[in-house]
């Protein structure tokens, strides 16, 4: 894509970090809500190592699974901050899709756009003060290292590329909307499906061994699980390029499914729209 062509999407860009802003209210709310969240995980996996025989539960440690699980809520705010699910579905609802056809823009990449913008605001607004307030505790309360620069840069790169998979699936699941109208119900079934398979509420080795295997080959663990596992130091050397890789094998897939598919519903969201 030219320089001049990314500019013009750049507003967007712009667009989506202005709104993120204008709601920064609401966003200190979810900002709240994930600090009662982490303090919640805490007390929880507090009581079942406590009455747990061993010390090591599926390979983690206590310290290790704490860590894990403050971590992956931290990174599913940033990672899950797509909005190209709501903008597609409200287009659909309002028709305002086929308007959008008209310009000499693509649709696909505008909404990717605007959901960056989003994703920007959000890493000031709710990942920076979250991170430093886990570490914080991560560090005076279980005496837990903090991340070396690397492995945080590392994890920067794989959160930009887990973002980018999250919000291509958001758009695939949104196209649904055109046939069936029910995007609220849509919203609960990606909420779940990902948060569950993403690895944000448990790491992938507390699944049975088919679900663990089936899910190599698919894109969720590379969303949350893999990103956690890279800034936890975990994934080391070569593996952390080859777990980069395949994040961005991932983003080229999905991003051709997304303009493949898109490009057949067109006439779809004109007689929805229109």
């Amino acid at each position: 894509m030219k320089l001049r062509r990314l500019r013009k999407y750049w507003a967007f860009s712009k667009g989506g970090i202005l709104s993120g802003f204008a709601y920064k209210f609401s966003a200190f709310g979810w900002l709240l809500g994930d600090i009662v969240s982490l303090l919640i995980l805490y007390f929880l996996w507090s009581a079942i190592y406590a009455n747990s025989p061993v010390d090591v539960i599926n390979g983690m440690t206590f310290n290790e699974m704490v860590t894990y699980l403050i971590y992956a809520r931290i990174a599913s705010t940033l990672v899950f901050s797509s909005i190209s699910f709501w903008i597609v579905g409200e287009d659909i609802y309002e028709g305002g899709i086929a308007l959008s056809l008209i310009r000499p823009m693509s649709y696909r990449y505008r909404i990717l756009a605007s959901s960056f913008g989003n994703f920007l605001s959000t890493i000031i607004l709710l990942f920076i003060p979250l991170f430093f307030v886990a570490n914080g505790l991560l560090y005076f309360v279980l005496g837990v290292d903090l991340p070396n620069i690397l492995n945080l840069l590392l994890f920067v790169v794989s959160a930009i590329l887990s973002f980018i998979i999250s919000d291509h699936l958001g758009f695939l699941i949104g196209e649904i909307a055109i046939f069936t109208n029910a995007l609220f119900g849509l919203m609960l079934i990606r909420n779940i499906m990902l948060s569950f398979l993403s690895g944000s509420l448990l790491p992938s080795a507390f699944f049975p061994e088919w679900l663990q295997i089936t899910l190599k080959f698919l894109p969720f663990q590379s969303m949350i699980e893999n990103p956690i596992l890279i800034l936890m130091g975990r994934i080391q050397d070569i593996d952390i390029l080859y777990t980069i890789l395949i994040q961005f094998v991932w983003v080229l897939v999905l991003g051709f499914l997304c303009n493949l598919s898109f490009n057949k519903l067109k006439k779809h969201i004109v007689s929805v729209g229109g």
